[in-house]
């Protein structure tokens, strides 16, 4: 489990979401926040971020274990492996500190090696709870969660790190946030359905939410965003989270959006779901016929089955056989 220093940090640090204007100033304050602490202190000079004579004097290597970490952080995206070399030059440089393991964790994520990802972000926390809060080490963090199976964990990082998802310079990550927080969402209701568990909540006169409340505001938001590649994944989601939240009728309604529009999944496979069996849910929905309940049938015949959604995937599975077929159509049920 994530250590509890470091979710508290994190929840006691997020900002209420920006407003449209603070666009570009935010995406250069979240890269500032990514600096660490141990070279941060030129922030205070203006423009200059060289280690002042006195900082050199009491660690003379800090200035080239400053500008490793710079090179290593800039080579993320488009060369993680030379990344990967310039964050362990740093961790040689100047043993001891979080950042290095940082980047040694995100690059191993861009490079495909997720257990090695978890393992140096372990290292991180343990140096420091606070490397890992800027928020693309925090997107990264959780995509290393979900894909390990922590999902616990990794929906507190998800909470913490929506509210700062227009830090994230990318606005098809930010909609992929989102996407991928709702889906861990889903998937951590499910497991405390099947484990009787139910989510510590403090007393309030407010009615209870439904297991899938939360699911279903994060891919909300993520449908009030500009369109993306992910925008059909996000309709998709939404009737699917709306159905096994006990709201058919909206779920319908976005059924039929979806269907006016043509909306398909995104080629290549959903890399966001916490639960790989929704795939056959999702390409369900978009499908009709004898494909939809083919597609239904898998579901139930698989892990799905044994879910707390099968009820309402078994009622989608007979709408679909009862379903007109298109003119022409032969066979099917």
């Amino acid at each position: 489990m994530i250590p509890s220093v470091f979710l508290a940090s994190i929840v006691l640090a997020s900002p209420t979401p920006p407003s449209s204007g603070q666009g570009a100033s935010l995406v250069a304050a979240a890269a500032a926040s990514g600096r660490p602490r141990e070279c941060a202190s030129t922030v205070r000079r203006g423009l200059s971020r060289r280690p002042t004579v006195w900082e050199l004097a009491r660690a003379p290597e800090l200035g080239k274990y400053c500008d490793l970490v710079a090179r290593a952080k800039a080579l993320l995206v488009s060369d993680p492996a030379a990344a990967k070399t310039a964050a362990e030059n740093a961790e040689k440089v100047l043993p001891g500190y979080a950042a290095p393991r940082v980047l040694l964790a995100r690059a191993a994520l861009a490079l495909g090696k997720v257990d090695d990802a978890a393992r140096e972000f372990e290292a991180a926390r343990g140096k420091d709870p606070r490397s890992v809060e800027d928020p693309p080490t925090m997107h990264d963090l959780a995509e290393v969660l979900r894909r390990t199976g922590k999902l616990e964990d990794a929906l507190a990082v998800y909470r913490a790190l929506v509210p700062r998802i227009d830090l994230l310079g990318s606005a098809d990550r930010r909609v992929a946030v989102l996407l991928e927080a709702a889906h861990v969402s889903m998937a951590v209701a499910a497991l405390r359905a099947a484990s009787g568990a139910a989510p510590a909540e403090a007393p309030s006169a407010e009615p209870k939410r439904a297991p899938l409340d939360e699911a279903a505001a994060y891919l909300r938001e993520a449908r009030q965003r500009p369109p993306s590649a992910l925008s059909g994944d996000v309709l998709l989601s939404l009737v699917l989270v709306l159905d096994r939240n006990g709201d058919r009728v909206q779920a319908d309604a976005a059924l039929a959006d979806a269907r006016a529009s043509g909306v398909r999944l995104r080629a290549g496979g959903p890399s966001y779901l916490a639960a790989v069996e929704d795939k056959a849910c999702l390409e369900a929905l978009a499908a009709d016929g004898a494909s939809a309940v083919k597609l239904w049938e898998t579901y139930l015949g698989g892990p799905g089955g044994k879910t707390p959604w099968a009820a309402s995937a078994r009622a989608r599975l007979e709408a679909a056989k009862k379903a007109p077929r298109p003119a022409g159509a032969k066979g099917g049920p």
